[in-house]
């Protein structure tokens, strides 16, 4: 999957999640997308597969969002790396190196200033840095930092063609979360990509401004210093210029010559800068240029490898799974039938909601008229199980006490039918506590009476197999009920893929 494809994932994502009212992105929406990833060459199995079902449908999804919403295609062109950046900030070191001081003042070419000395200085510290992250792993912080510099530079901070407080603000202000935690260490390589060419620009323009400049003006080399001595300065220029003498042949003057460089008046002191521009030359070079080209050549090779398979969550992810549902053919069928209960049209709503995220958009939600209490054994003789249901959900009431002649017997019965004429259903058991919540609201030892009740459920409903699974819907269910749900519907072979 590519960063672009990724992008409008992890948008409709933050989208689908916070939007649960399907405002904003409808059911019809989700399910022509899922249609149009299947239809669109998504054919096949395996994770590549999976991966282009999921990229095809992130992109029609957030294309139909763009073109109700024009700020979210503004904000997506926000989110992306700035291009102008890795071409403008080279630039500017190569400039930057080029106007530099390098001579100090006059015509004079102090061999312990700064550019030329501290430049060697600089980068070695930095390689030095690069290797203690490296062993140590701290680099991985520094990512997350890079991406947040990066997405303030992008613009994408900003909202301002949003309406804030919207549920499409709040939406965007996750995607945008979540997208800088993503991208980091693509956002990390494209950074130091742009940085280490920075550099090494800069060293280049420093050089070309000696030589430039050394055409057409004599330059004298020497030194002045108030703490060092002439053996000092030679021990600093033999260790940094050394490797450059031995590669070139220009010598580096023994100590008396090295004396004999000092300045020691505005006219007097030095000699001829020639051979010192070369051995600074061949040092910049060996110890600056080239290894800042080879550390963007190696950060440009990550940038373009995550730009183009950008690591995107597989079947672990909740929402991943939920998706992949859709792209495997028909949407499942799930039937609910209440017992000795009467939900009423929001809570019917509302448990539909959290079935079809819990089993895909697409998911096809049936509710039996309510079962009254004692006729369980009437009802599962007029009304078999279906083999087209892939899901059949007895929905009870926590307030009530369950008996194992009633409440038991249907659960024995219906499971015992669904395995011979519907083999491939799936028998389940939820528990709505919104009523025993609303009856003991405010009271002490609410949760202990709760954990009783369930527990008491559960042993009436063991002999079918069946693990009941309470839910609150007295309001609009979060994603975390809605893998509870997934787990307690889904074998665990579906969970993983």
């Amino acid at each position: 999957m590519t960063e672009d494809e990724a992008r409008q994932v992890e948008l409709v994502r933050a989208i689908e999640v916070e939007d649960r009212q399907g405002g904003l992105l409808t059911r019809e929406d989700r399910e022509q997308a899922d249609a149009y990833a299947r239809s669109a060459g998504a054919a096949g199995s395996g994770r590549k597969a999976q991966d282009r079902f999921i990229a095809l449908r992130g992109s029609f999804a957030a294309t139909r969002l763009a073109t109700r919403h024009p700020g979210i295609a503004a904000m997506l062109a926000r989110s992306r790396w700035p291009r102008w950046l890795s071409l403008a900030l080279p630039l500017l070191a190569l400039v930057a190196g080029f106007l530099a001081n390098e001579f100090g003042t006059g015509k004079r070419l102090d061999l312990l200033a700064v550019p030329l000395l501290g430049t060697i200085a600089w980068n070695v510290l930095v390689y030095l840095w690069l290797l203690v992250t490296a062993l140590t792993g701290s680099g991985d912080r520094g990512a997350a930092r890079l991406s947040r510099t990066a997405a303030r530079a992008a613009g994408l901070g900003s909202n301002r063609d949003l309406e804030r407080g919207t549920p499409l603000h709040r939406a965007i202000g996750a995607f945008q979360e979540r997208w800088a935690q993503l991208s980091a260490p693509l956002a990390s390589a494209r950074a130091a990509r742009t940085l280490h060419l920075g550099a090494a620009l800069f060293a280049l323009g420093l050089i070309g401004g000696i030589y430039l400049r050394a055409l057409v003006i004599e330059y004298r080399a020497g030194w002045e210093s108030t703490f060092l001595g002439p053996e000092a300065v030679n021990t600093v220029l033999t260790a940094v210029l050394g490797p450059a003498s031995m590669a070139t042949g220009v010598a580096i003057p023994d100590v008396a010559g090295v004396a004999a460089m000092r300045w020691t008046g505005p006219q007097t002191g030095g000699v001829n800068a020639g051979p010192w521009i070369y051995l600074y030359t061949a040092t910049v070079v060996a110890l600056v240029v080239i290894p800042r080209m080879v550390l963007a050549a190696w950060q440009g090779a990550k940038a373009f490898r995550l730009a183009r398979h950008f690591p995107v969550a597989g079947r672990e992810d909740f929402y991943i799974r939920r998706l992949l549902r859709g792209a495997g053919g028909p949407p499942a069928n799930a039937r609910i039938t209440p017992y000795a209960y009467h939900p009423g049209e929001e809570t019917r709503r509302r448990l539909a909601a959290v079935l079809r995220d819990a089993l895909g958009d697409g998911a096809q939600i049936r509710f039996d008229e309510a079962v009254d209490y004692g006729a369980e054994e009437g009802w599962i003789t007029a009304h078999p199980p279906s083999p087209e249901d892939d899901y059949h959900v007895l929905l009870f009431t926590l307030s009530a006490t369950p008996e194992a002649e009633n409440h038991g017997a249907l659960a024995d019965e219906l499971a015992a039918r669904i395995a011979q004429d519907a083999p491939g259903c799936v028998t389940a058991a939820l528990l709505d506590e919104t009523p025993f919540r609303a009856h003991f609201a405010g009271q002490a030892g609410l949760d202990e009476r709760m954990a009783t009740r369930l527990e008491a459920w559960r042993s009436v409903l063991s002999s079918a197999g069946i693990v009941p699974l309470g839910v609150d819907l007295s309001h609009e269910a979060d994603e975390a009920l809605a893998q509870r749900i997934e787990s307690g519907l889904l074998p665990d072979g579906a969970l993983r893929g």
